[in-house]
């Protein structure tokens, strides 16, 4: 047996039975999908240190705020990981062993 439920704009909802190990929240049948513009974000607070790795990790638009020595604690974070990225050797390789 379905029930079906109407609300005041006469939009029909239909009961869905759940297994019994399930747990549900009720939702109102007024509840509407926000977007998610209207959702708040959470603010990041500035980094006011100079570690190079969590400077990489700040948003872009925190970049105007930086001092002096984290612009070079950057940069020089970012020099050492393409320094890195050239002189790394493939981690892993693959041998094909064809029989004869």
């Amino acid at each position: 047996m379905t029930v079906v439920y109407r609300d005041k704009y006469g939009i029909e909802y239909v009961s869905v039975p759940l297994p019994s190990h399930e747990v549900t929240e009720p939702v109102p049948l007024e509840a509407r999908v926000a977007s998610k513009r209207a959702m708040k974000r959470t603010a990041v607070p500035f980094y006011q240190g100079t570690d190079g790795a969590n400077l990489a990790a700040q948003p872009r638009t925190h970049r105007r705020h930086w001092s002096d020595s984290q612009w070079g604690a950057f940069e020089e974070y970012c020099q050492l990981v393409t320094e890195e990225s050239r002189t790394d050797s493939p981690v892993a390789s693959a041998i094909v062993i064809k029989p004869l």
